[in-house]
């Protein structure tokens, strides 16, 4: 084949590239973006309770107990273009035969990504007064309180990821009384692996694919399902050690007797983790009750160590919300009824299973990936890759290159092969 045809055909596939990879993405298909919902309300302390904690305080109110509150190459076509694309491609080759490992360390890096998801929640249902009346015994009266936990539910297009609940732990009261603190409990929780945010393939910047509009492609969630050439939901044949994570933190706005504002003030916080059980059928649930309803039925020197290995604790505390100081009440001093917030984080993480059959086949889930990342081909992102490592610079090493070298030096011919093309042409040219 002559030389300036395979020239040219270089200089037409790069740039056919950059004028490719210059395009916008297809953008976000109508119907195809995944719905996420998520709600968190605040629960409400029964009357009963709330009831006793008033009358305790009462009988404590006198006492002296101490009560206390504390992140181009704009492609310069010149005469020199050619043959610096020639002398790029001599010099540059053997770089290919390391590019598969580069490839599986992309590869290895989009999978890491994919193995978490965080999301925040600052919209909370249910937000009203901490107390449900006012107070003449001072800024940390918890008489009233009409807070008691939370729930969360998250929903992906209809379907239940997670839903948790959890309370005032009942056993820690004196806590309250004590030192104006708190304590949780969880009471329930049910969590769905196989409709959940992972693998997390929007982290890699995926939301649709052309094969959606197509029809060659369905959504499920973030998921993207190919028939016949896999998915990227979640698996237990591929992913391990799924975990649930939620944080979250109690805030507040008071002003006291001296006219102090203070604006936002992070009274507690408050986490837990859950590990999945691998290969789960169906949802995860967990309840605290029908725990304890077991250990009754066992040997008074096992139940402990039965609650110890079952029960999920919820670390940390929170200063029950101080009032804020109020106009007088005929003459007394008066505090209202709180004013709080609170800011949820959720995060599902997992890790991969390094020898399953997707890690056995990387190069054909990395081609997938890209392909719902609308990139381009291999031989495609191997000239990008290119252009981009050496921008101008390229073109002008390459300019100052063609000048001095000649294309028979850049790409030589052996001498056989030369010899037996001279007589070829010159048995041609006797015909």
């Amino acid at each position: 084949m002559n030389i300036r045809i395979i020239l040219t055909s270089f200089l037409i596939l790069v740039v056919a590239v950059h004028t490719a990879t210059a395009q916008h993405p297809v953008g976000n298909i109508q119907g195809a973006t995944p719905v996420d919902s998520w709600e968190v309300n605040v629960r409400q302390m029964p009357p009963q309770l709330r009831a006793e904690i008033t009358e305790t305080m009462s009988k404590l109110q006198g006492s002296e107990e101490d009560r206390s509150i504390l992140s181009d190459i704009g492609i310069g076509v010149g005469s020199g273009l050619i043959s610096g694309l020639v002398d790029a491609i001599v010099t540059e080759t053997f770089n290919l035969a390391q590019y598969r490992k580069k490839q599986k360390r992309e590869w290895m890096r989009m999978i890491q990504n994919e193995n978490n998801f965080t999301d925040s929640i600052t919209s909370i249902k249910g937000l009203k007064d901490f107390y449900t009346s006012n107070s003449h015994l001072g800024a940390l009266d918890p008489s009233n309180i009409n807070f008691d936990g939370i729930e969360i539910r998250g929903m992906r297009n209809g379907r239940q990821v997670i839903y948790m609940s959890c309370s005032i732990d009942r056993n820690k009261l004196e806590h309250m009384f004590r030192h104006s603190k708190f304590n949780l409990v969880l009471d329930s929780l049910v969590f769905n692996p196989y409709v959940c945010h992972l693998p997390n393939v929007t982290a890699n910047g995926i939301r649709t694919m052309k094969e959606i509009k197509k029809g060659k492609a369905s959504v499920e969630g973030d998921t993207i399902i190919r028939p016949g050439k896999g998915g990227n939901g979640f698996s237990f044949d591929e992913r391990n050690n799924l975990r649930v994570a939620i944080d979250f933190s109690l805030y507040s706005s008071w002003i006291n007797q001296a006219v102090q504002i203070h604006k936002d003030v992070e009274l507690g916080k408050f986490n837990f983790t859950v590990k999945i059980p691998n290969n789960i059928i169906g949802e995860y649930s967990y309840s605290r009750n029908k725990i304890l309803e077991d250990a009754k039925s066992l040997p008074e020197n096992e139940r402990r160590s039965y609650l110890s290995a079952n029960l999920i604790d919820i670390k940390g505390d929170c200063f029950v919300v101080p009032r804020s100081f109020m106009p007088l009440d005929n003459g007394k001093p008066m505090w209202g009824t709180g004013e709080y917030n609170i800011k949820v984080k959720i995060r599902e993480s997992c890790q991969f299973a390094d020898n399953s059959e997707k890690a056995k086949h990387w190069h054909e889930d990395y081609k997938r990936l890209r392909q719902m990342q609308n990139k381009s081909s291999e031989v495609q992102e191997y000239f990008q890759t290119l252009w981009n490592q050496y921008g101008n610079t390229l073109v002008k090493t390459s300019y100052k290159t063609a000048l001095t070298t000649g294309v028979n030096e850049l790409v030589p011919l052996k001498a056989g092969n030369a010899m037996s093309s001279q007589k070829g042409a010159a048995g041609m040219g006797k015909r």
